[in-house]
């Protein structure tokens, strides 16, 4: 396959952002866009000159669509990428994967049986400061790790929320601190509520990994400004990243060193990954939905510790 057709479902505040930055990679053709509201559809299609619908089996009918990806609200995720996954094109599906661990379990299955790539959109994986800070850590540059702290608040986002602030925002620190930590989470124990949204818009959670590192996340939809930062301690330095600027600092008893990191729309990275996992059969470090289906569990049990008061263990 030289070319691979890729075609959006969902027009809406991130749909926008997929189209610009798929009508832009090399080896891939916008194909078409999908949303059920005629209108935005109509906007996105007109403006790259693509087919637009309001009906998903109409796209998915088009033989010349190899993959998809889902920028729709939570609760349509896992319908909209099962039918995909049936008819055959490869998925990517935003963040959260599906509303329920039990959804996305039948989408890793479904994929899995048919061959297809089923990608989750973690965007902060490919952040460069991120992959950065990962190689510093895999490389021993901060000694033995010991916290991850993350701190990511802002006012109500500009976009429909049917999840409230742990499965939409602290989901992604989740899954950078799997990442970067290369451990998995056992024991979750978190406070949340909510002042002025129907979900939790305010959420505090505290991770225990199964090598003895701690995280912890600080979420909100409460504060003025917007801040998205990570600080890892280790043994033998401390480093800060800003997800924002794509900055980090590093400092340990004698100096502190700001290396310079080349900044890249995290977007572009993450789609050309999707694509290039199908084109040449290279995932590298793509999220797959083993990855938001950890991610979710840990998320479901973060929900359920807040509810019952005490630390919940993550199953698996």
């Amino acid at each position: 396959m030289e070319e691979l057709g890729v075609a959006v479902i969902g027009a809406g505040f991130w749909g926008k952002n997929h189209v610009r930055v798929l009508s832009e990679l090399s080896n891939v053709k916008l194909k078409a866009v999908c949303d059920v509201d005629g209108e935005r559809a109509a906007r996105l299609g007109v403006a790259y000159r693509v087919p637009y619908y309001t009906r998903l089996d109409m796209l998915l009918d088009r033989g010349d669509v190899d993959a998809v990806t889902v920028c729709t609200p939570t609760v349509t995720h896992f319908n909209i990428a099962l039918e995909a996954l049936r008819a055959g094109k490869h998925v990517l599906v935003e963040k959260p994967m599906t509303a329920t661990v039990e959804e996305a379990e039948t989408l890793i299955g479904e994929a899995e049986d048919r061959g297809l790539t089923l990608a989750v959109g973690f965007i902060e994986r490919f952040n460069p400061a991120v992959q950065y800070l990962k190689r510093l850590i895999d490389e021993g540059g901060l000694g033995r790790v010991i916290l991850a702290m993350a701190r990511r608040v802002s006012r109500w986002p500009e976009r429909i929320g049917d999840v409230g602030v742990t499965k939409d925002s602290a989901i992604h620190d989740v899954d950078v601190m799997r990442y970067i930590l290369r451990d998995d989470v056992d024991t979750v124990y978190a406070r949340m509520g909510s002042l002025q949204h129907r979900f939790e818009d305010w959420s505090e959670i505290m991770l225990h990994f199964r090598g003895g590192e701690v995280g912890f996340i600080d979420a909100n939809w409460l504060t003025p400004r917007k801040i998205r930062t990570l600080i890892v301690t280790g043994s033998e330095a401390t480093a800060t990243l800003d997800y924002l600027t794509q900055e980090v600092s590093i400092e340990d008893s004698e100096k502190t060193l700001k290396p310079k990191i080349r900044w890249v729309e995290p977007l572009k990275l993450e789609l050309e990954c999707f694509t290039e996992a199908i084109l040449k059969g290279d995932g590298g470090d793509l999220p797959t939905g083993l990855a938001g289906l950890e991610a979710l569990k840990i998320c479901e049990a973060a929900l359920r510790s807040s509810v019952e008061g005490k630390p919940v263990e993550v199953h698996r």
